[in-house]
């Protein structure tokens, strides 16, 4: 019983990661997309907080954000994760595109690709060395950064009176 009940603990965060990087069949890319609940916000309020939310954790918000159109309450933006794989300073290169409905909003990451100066770029659909260890650790990143958005955005949902 009580080795049954240690290998649960530790599946357990396998199980809760519904939600995984895999291949899109129709594209071959490896993608991750969901939809956030978020309650009585409009789809043009959860479009600002967004944008305050991406000028705040980019360097620059004019650099990343590709495309915005706040009448079809989207947002597509291209930026990269920080990453120490292979000994050496990298980047996962992301396509972020998040689209608004009173409520709730979608996320999709997409076009992945590892880069670093002595590598070089590699897509994640290519065959590559520690693959396992590159898509954990973005698997790991892109949950923090939606963690961080929906944070802020139900956090953000008071007007202070300062």
């Amino acid at each position: 019983m009580k080795r049954n009940l240690i290998i649960l603990i530790f599946l357990t965060p396998l199980i809760l990661m519904s939600q995984e990087l895999k291949l899109d069949e129709k594209t071959g890319l490896y993608i991750k997309s969901d939809v956030i609940d978020v309650e009585s916000l409009t789809k043009v309020e959860l479009y600002k907080k967004t944008l305050e939310w991406i000028a705040i954790n980019y360097k620059s918000a004019e650099d990343v954000i590709q495309f915005k159109d706040e009448e079809s309450a989207k947002i597509i933006l291209k930026g990269n994760f920080s990453t120490g794989l292979f000994m050496k300073q990298g980047w996962i290169r992301h396509t972020l595109i998040l689209e608004f409905k009173d409520n709730k909003f979608r996320y999709t990451y997409t076009n992945l690709s590892y880069y670093s100066s002595g590598s070089g770029e590699m897509n994640f659909e290519n065959s590559m060395i520690s693959k396992k260890k590159i898509l954990a650790e973005t698997e790991s990143d892109i949950e923090n950064s939606i963690k961080s958005l929906t944070n802020s955005i139900k956090n953000n949902n008071t007007k202070e009176d300062w």
